[in-house]
């Protein structure tokens, strides 16, 4: 009997060759849209809703949209917003894979006695006896195991990735061939749900004492430089924007709720070889491995590290220094290709 496998349907190239691939194999393959936002949000926009419904008819298989709409308001956009107004610098990909597309979409696809969840993610996911290892992609400047580390470890054993051993190229190759795609779409690089010219923009419109977050500009040694509309406007490492005269460029090295200040200085202060991390999610402890590095960013390099873990916190201590860590975004631990898990970037030294 053939096996029942949910395939999340985005309307893209990836996830269409992941339900082709899967059909292919045998399983037994239902295809789903999540409706995140407005019709006319390129998240879920009418074309994505028609490429999905082409590509299912064509492979004669079925399709359902599900509503997803309220729950990502609240649990990503409104996340996405406060950070900033908290001065982090949030990753809304990591908690919309951890709360929606692997949480709340894997709940009811199982309550439809469907068992296994598929995507077009690039990572690869292997079993070993009874434990499930996740690891990069083939296509390591493609691979998305990154914005997994906060995924739930129990779920694992529900999940497939049919491009896990694929290269963005050879997707591309074989959905021209099989005439997958009715019409090609570009790549989003940005957050999805900003349509704006800019994510403080986007913020304005949601928040409506905007102005509030208005404060001082400050140097490393407490000279003020001048005044900021919004500390949502700046995240760490920023140099355009900044409307200061100085005798070097300075960049944003800090951003404080507390006072609204922005803390700027010359490019050695974005230095930073230690940094702290909560809401940490572990696969697997952490203690069976040495040589662990960590990524600070999706498109950083893995660097090596040292971990002290305090429950549900740990410091970094890295072996270098590096540039712009940015509290709110997500660190994820690897020992080689895999990946031991993640937490959410806190303090750091200035």
């Amino acid at each position: 009997m053939k096996k029942r496998i949910a395939v999340g349907l985005s309307g893209g190239v990836d996830s269409s060759l992941a339900a082709y691939l899967l059909k292919k194999k045998g399983w037994d393959v239902i295809g789903f849209t999540l409706k995140f936002y407005p019709e006319e949000n390129r998240c879920c926009d009418l074309d994505s809703l028609d490429q999905a419904r082409r590509l299912c008819h064509k492979l004669d298989i079925p399709h359902y949209v599900l509503d997803a709409g309220e729950l990502f308001q609240k649990e990503i956009i409104d996340y996405f917003v406060d950070s900033y107004l908290q001065g982090l610098t949030p990753n809304p990909c990591t908690y919309c894979n951890r709360l929606i597309k692997f949480g709340s979409f894997l709940e009811k696809v199982k309550s439809l006695d469907i068992n296994y969840l598929a995507t077009g993610h690039y990572a690869r996911l292997i079993k070993k006896g009874k434990t499930y290892l996740l690891r990069s992609g083939k296509d390591s400047k493609k691979s998305q195991e990154y914005f997994l580390a906060l995924l739930k470890p129990s779920i694992l054993k529900h999940l497939v990735f049919p491009l896990g051993n694929y290269t963005k190229s050879e997707v591309k190759r074989i959905a021209k061939d099989k005439k997958i795609i009715h019409i090609e779409r570009g790549e989003s690089q940005d957050v999805c749900f900003v349509e704006e010219k800019s994510y403080s923009e986007f913020i304005e419109k949601k928040c409506s004492d905007y102005y509030q977050y208005s404060g001082q500009i400050k140097h490393v040694n407490g000279e003020i430089l001048g005044r900021h509309k919004g500390i949502y406007h700046y995240t760490y490492g920023q140099r355009s924007g900044l409307g200061l005269a100085w005798k070097e460029p300075l960049y944003v090295v800090g951003i404080y709720s507390k006072d609204n200040s922005v803390i700027v200085g010359e490019r050695k202060y974005l230095k930073n070889d230690f940094f702290t991390v909560n809401s940490l999610n572990w696969f697997y402890p952490s203690k069976q491995y040495k040589a662990i590095t960590v990524k600070v960013r999706y498109n950083s390099s893995a660097f090596a590290c040292v971990l002290k873990i305090d429950g549900n916190s740990a410091s970094v201590k890295l072996d270098k220094e590096i540039d712009a860590i940015a509290p709110g975004q997500l660190a994820a631990f690897y020992y080689k290709d895999l990946l031991l898990g993640g937490g959410i970037i806190d303090k750091f030294k200035v």
